[in-house]
């Protein structure tokens, strides 16, 4: 008891991290709930992948447990960020791979204005960077070039997609794939740069020794 009551008015003190960890709590209890009840594409949020939501939510509990020394608000922030630049990074690459532009075709104007939206979006990490709050490490290169190297694949089959199967380009490598197999590679591509972000943030060992 002598060392909860501290515990709580520190926490107390955080109110918008407070808030964080119940929001991400609600988000990963919620999506977990619609991928074990067998339906694990969030219609209200226009079929989102609930295993996206799942990352999401550990990315935000993780990143505001390694960023506890920093202000509530520097916290918050920085988890905001690398949050958006997660999701914007994988969908600007998922975008540019439907055209390969400029090397197959041009993108339409409406679909290069959200692409120019997603990339600068992706780009707000970098300010997580220039206040020191994210740092990157040899991990971090490592399951960069695993990502790098899981989309060359996918990019090589095609870039076989889950509705229908539909090869956007002519395959480079014949390679197959299932359905089950495309998801894979579309789910494990996002996990691996999960990772990659995942690793931007103070470890916790490293908070506790400083």
């Amino acid at each position: 008891m002598n060392k909860f009551f501290p515990f709580l008015k520190n926490v107390l003190r955080r109110p918008l991290s407070l808030l964080t960890l119940l929001a991400a709590l609600g988000v990963l209890a919620y999506a977990v709930r619609q991928i074990l009840s067998g339906e694990p594409y969030i219609a209200a949020l226009n079929y989102i992948d609930g295993t996206t939501l799942v990352m999401l939510a550990l990315l935000a509990l993780i990143g505001t447990a390694s960023l506890w020394p920093a202000s509530d608000l520097q916290a918050v922030a920085t988890i905001l960020v690398a949050g958006l630049s997660f999701i914007f990074t994988y969908e600007a690459l998922f975008k540019w791979s439907f055209y390969l532009a400029p090397f197959r075709m041009a993108m339409p104007p409406d679909e290069f204005r959200a692409f120019v939206i997603q990339v600068g979006t992706a780009l707000t990490v970098l300010a997580g960077f220039a206040d020191g709050r994210l740092a990157l490490k040899p991990v971090s290169w490592a399951l960069a070039g695993v990502f790098a190297a899981g989309w060359v694949v996918w990019l090589l089959a095609g870039f076989p997609q889950l509705s229908g199967q539909v090869i956007l380009t002519p395959p480079v490598v014949p390679l197959a794939f299932s359905h089950a197999a495309v998801y894979t590679i579309n789910r494990g591509t996002k996990f691996v740069l999960f990772l990659v972000f995942l690793s931007f943030f103070p470890g916790l060992r490293q908070r506790k020794a400083g």
